[in-house]
């Protein structure tokens, strides 16, 4: 059945558009939705940038905080900090290029700040950045006395 209602569509549609026109309105309705998708596209990669901007730069503080944190409460978290903002400058910093920075860059940049927040944050809350399993620093005291022999 919708065979055939599809047949008597394409007729009136035919019929509307003339047959003799029918293969170029058909051409011109797919450039007109190739227009259109291309102008989503181009409108969503601006407004895409600041937003890959701007994420990128607030989880690189938010890693920041967390790696000082994790410094205070005896983590490894300055090494990381400075390997990680060496990364992120040496990916985003360019003080005199006229061009902005690709968003291939940035998203690196953002990519790399949220491995770094992810892993201080599983420091901090004392998992294992894989498994989920509670490793790292014990507030139990070693089963021996320190500086003892077992």
């Amino acid at each position: 059945m919708a065979i055939w209602i599809g047949g008597l569509v394409l007729a009136a549609i035919l019929y509307a558009i003339g047959p003799d026109r029918f293969f170029g309105a058909c051409l011109d309705l797919v450039a007109g939705i190739d227009t259109w998708f291309r102008g989503v596209v181009a409108a969503l990669g601006a407004q895409a940038y600041g937003v890959v901007r701007a994420l990128a730069i607030a989880i690189y503080l938010v890693f920041a905080v967390l790696a000082f944190a994790g410094s205070h409460r005896g983590y490894r978290g300055m090494g990381a900090l400075i390997a990680v903002t060496v990364v992120f400058l040496a990916l985003v910093w360019r003080p005199y290029d006229v061009w902005p920075v690709p968003i291939g860059r940035w998203m690196a940049a953002l990519i790399l700040s949220v491995v770094g927040a992810v892993v201080m944050s599983q420091r901090l809350s004392g998992t294992h950045p894989l498994t989920g399993t509670p490793s790292g620093r014990s507030d139990r005291p070693p089963p021996y006395p320190p500086g003892g022999r077992p």
